[in-house]
């Protein structure tokens, strides 16, 4: 049984798979918070199981929401703590969102790009080649995403649809399945995550880690 769980945006979700039988995806609004814990108690409860019975902890590990990933990537260590025997998968959300890309497009020939919109101004960027490695990720702006259209025809942006200049980018869903054939993946690869290694993807510092390094930075030079 695998449990999987993505706070990286304002749609919580929770999967639970068991041998292929079924899976069972929840999904609520903001305050993941509040919410994640009675989601994850109510799906093993409806399928009489418990924290024991799950051989592999999934959570996107982001970039997304800075509060978000920190939430799921807290309860899902505080779980592996624990729980040791359990496996973890971290995920990056622009590596699986370019999984369904490749497993999906027969007409990928090309590099390729994907945003994830940050602010109304910033977007996570992930560049990709036509066989799905990436060649980069980074916080980028609408003026280079807008330039990117220049040299890369195919730009995916995810839960949204915008115009870049005389471009658009092309919309994708995550599916629940996507998940799960993501962790199957990983899985048969054996490309698990040492739970001291289980940390936030955000791509770029927090206003708190930045006054931070300020900081010590300050004190480092007095």
């Amino acid at each position: 049984m695998n449990l999987i769980i993505d706070t990286s945006s304002e749609e919580l979700r929770v999967i639970l798979q068991n041998n292929k039988d079924y899976i069972i995806n929840k999904e609520t609004g903001t305050k993941h918070l509040e919410h994640l814990l009675p989601e994850i108690d109510r799906l093993l409860s409806e399928n009489k199981a418990s924290l024991k019975d799950i051989n592999t902890y999934s959570v996107v590990v982001g970039p997304g929401s800075f509060t978000g990933v920190r939430i799921g990537v807290a309860t899902i260590k505080a779980f592996c703590s624990v729980y040791s025997n359990a496996k973890i998968v971290g995920i990056n959300m622009l590596d699986l969102l370019s999984h369904v890309i490749i497993s999906s497009n027969t007409n990928i020939n090309n590099d390729f790009a994907i945003i994830i919109k940050s602010t109304s101004t910033k977007y996570y960027l992930g560049i990709y080649n036509c066989s799905g490695k990436c060649l980069s990720q980074k916080l980028s702006n609408r003026e280079e995403i807008g330039e990117l259209f220049e040299n890369i025809k195919n730009v995916f942006s995810y839960n949204f649809e915008e115009n870049f200049g005389k471009q658009k980018t092309k919309k994708i869903i995550l599916m629940p399945g996507n998940y799960v054939n993501y962790l199957e993946m990983k899985t048969n690869k054996k490309d698990f995550t040492k739970l001291k290694e289980l940390k936030p993807v955000y791509l770029a510092l927090s206003q708190a880690e930045i006054e931070l390094l300020k900081k010590e930075n300050k004190n480092a030079n007095n």
